[in-house]
């Protein structure tokens, strides 16, 4: 963590002698926003964390009944409702009351729009956490380090793979176009959405070119520049008035560290999710932060898909979950202990 601040205050610094114009100096706070994201797991701790989920539910779900659903399309809405991933995880757990609108938040998550193809899946990785809480006495530990390691090195053979251009998961999903189409309305108009459609090799292809072709690989271009684009380049060229065909922000989460800190950013931002999570998983005494454990190695994985990184509710929920992978305080819980901090957040 230290090393991985250390290095994002470096790319800061580049940023600051290399951004030229107002929206290279604006690119260059947000994305040190960004970076700060993992420095709130130094205060993540059980006592905190409880105020912060205690005074989320309190607030922001009776307004996203009474405003934010109405205001953004369903399949947006998992960036206001971040906690309910992590809290959704322990479903079973909470007061009959919040098992309601919890449930009820996943389920809205997981059918509302499946054009919404990360939103879905997160809300499903929830319920099937919440399932291996009802169901534990079927799940042992060394099946939870199974899935733990799963989650790595598959993320990271099918990296290699796709790289090396052997195999392409987007493509081959690409080739079952038409089998998988959702009805949706937009703009008053009822349009097919082809929910199989690669919308990710294209960002790999202009975000490695452009690595390669601008000689940044290793230490990034810094948090002020973002990766040449072909695609998105020159409309954003055109409304910046910028005359730089540069996108700075992607859907992927590593590849947005990759290109503002290099391969030295990206290892280091990935090593704190590998140490919170083999910490939760290897070195927790509750059954609940191994599952934590696996939701954190589950979402590095993803991060190669999306998980856009972002200074939002959606990411610090993330990075509270890594936060408690990496507290002493956390780990040292019983399943007990746990289960009392959990329905705590919902008293008062």
């Amino acid at each position: 963590m230290k090393c991985f601040l250390i290095w994002a205050f470096i790319g800061a610094i580049r940023g600051f002698f290399i951004a030229d114009n107002y929206w290279e100096t604006k690119n260059m706070i947000g994305g040190i926003l960004c970076c700060l994201i993992p420095a709130m797991t130094y205060v993540f701790c059980p006592t905190v964390l409880l105020k912060f989920y205690r005074l989320w539910i309190k607030i922001c779900i009776p307004a996203f009944f009474l405003f934010y659903l109405w205001m953004v399309t369903p399949g947006e809405v998992n960036f206001y409702l971040g906690p309910v991933f992590v809290i959704g995880c322990f479903l079973p757990y909470m007061q009959k009351k919040w098992k309601f609108i919890i449930g009820f938040l996943l389920a809205f998550m997981l059918v509302a729009d499946l054009g919404g193809r990360s939103q879905v899946l997160k809300a499903f990785l929830s319920i099937c956490i919440s399932l291996l809480c009802i169901f534990r006495k079927f799940v042992s530990e060394k099946m939870l380090r199974l899935a733990h390691w799963l989650c790595y090195i598959s993320a990271i053979v099918l990296l290699v793979l796709g790289i090396s251009g052997t195999f392409n998961i987007f493509a081959d999903m690409a080739s079952n176009s038409g089998k998988y189409v959702e009805k949706k309305v937009v703009n008053g108009e009822l349009k097919d959405e082809d929910l199989s459609t690669d919308t990710r090799t294209f960002i790999y292809e202009e975000v490695l070119q452009s690595a390669l072709r601008n000689n940044y690989v290793l230490c990034g271009r810094s948090l002020a520049r973002g990766n040449d684009s072909n695609i998105f380049g020159a409309s954003i060229a055109e409304e910046l008035k910028t005359g730089k065909f540069e996108r700075y922000q992607n859907e992927l989460c590593h590849l947005n560290i990759f290109t503002w800190l290099g391969v030295i950013g990206m290892l280091l931002y990935s090593l704190i999710y590998l140490r919170s999570s083999y910490l939760a998983v290897y070195h927790s005494n509750s059954y609940f932060l191994k599952l934590i454990g696996v939701f954190i190695a589950f979402h590095w994985a993803y991060g190669w898909i999306e998980d856009s990184t972002k200074f939002d509710i959606l990411n610090i929920s993330l990075w509270s979950a890594i936060g408690m992978g990496l507290s002493s305080q956390f780990r040292s819980m019983s399943d007990q202990d746990f289960v009392e901090w959990f329905r705590a957040i919902f008293t008062k």
